[in-house]
């Protein structure tokens, strides 16, 4: 794994949690109220308030992130596969999991999808095998979009730094990048691994 998701993975230890002490029923997970303020976690992660809109339809959004010029496709839930509804190859038949990306950038010119899975969790659950599962969806991605090279990310919760030691070491050692968004930093790093991807 490059250096700096390893650093990403580990250096957030003394950020702060903007998600905390979140009441859910029976699984621990953002529900409605993931911090004080009553943001989803999906919402409080999302990068809207880095990104300059270029032009936007009831699919899409085309975007460049604050202060740089390459130009993305911002989609996410149902709207990712009717937007590549020309891309699909339709003799792969539909896997679950593998429809509603919680967020999407697709750099049209260079034929990346950026898919970013968000995982809250604080308390005890079966989350940490969800997980366990991004060769899966990995290889459902690329078969189902032949001619794009997929990068799958995880934006998790800090519960999963002490809770699925297990896990992020595989993530590790199968090069699926992982980023804490209750950091500070996050947003100015997961950016930052878009920008810089190459294939």
């Amino acid at each position: 794994m490059p250096e700096i998701l390893k650093e990403n993975s580990m250096s957030s230890e003394s950020a702060t949690n903007k998600a905390t002490n979140i009441k859910n029923k029976g699984t621990g997970a953002g529900g409605s109220n993931t911090n004080g303020n009553g943001i989803p976690y999906e919402k409080m992660t999302e990068l809207d308030d880095r990104i300059t809109v270029i032009s936007k339809d009831e699919l899409s959004t085309k975007v460049k992130f604050n202060g740089h010029e390459k130009l993305f496709v911002k989609t996410k839930q149902a709207q990712f596969f009717k937007y590549m509804e020309d891309e699909i190859d339709k003799k792969i038949n539909p896997a679950h999991g593998c429809k509603k990306p919680d967020e999407c950038y697709i750099e049209e010119l260079k034929k990346i999808i950026f898919i970013i899975e968000k995982k809250f969790q604080q308390t005890g659950g079966s989350v940490c095998e969800k997980i366990q599962t991004p060769q899966f969806k990995l290889w459902q991605y690329k078969r189902t979009f032949p001619n794009y090279t997929i990068v799958y990310i995880y934006c998790l919760s800090d519960w999963f730094k002490k809770n699925c030691i297990s896990e992020l070491e595989y993530l590790d050692i199968i090069n699926v990048p992982y980023f804490w968004g209750s950091s500070e930093t996050y947003k100015d790093e997961i950016i930052k691994f878009m920008l810089d991807y190459e294939k």
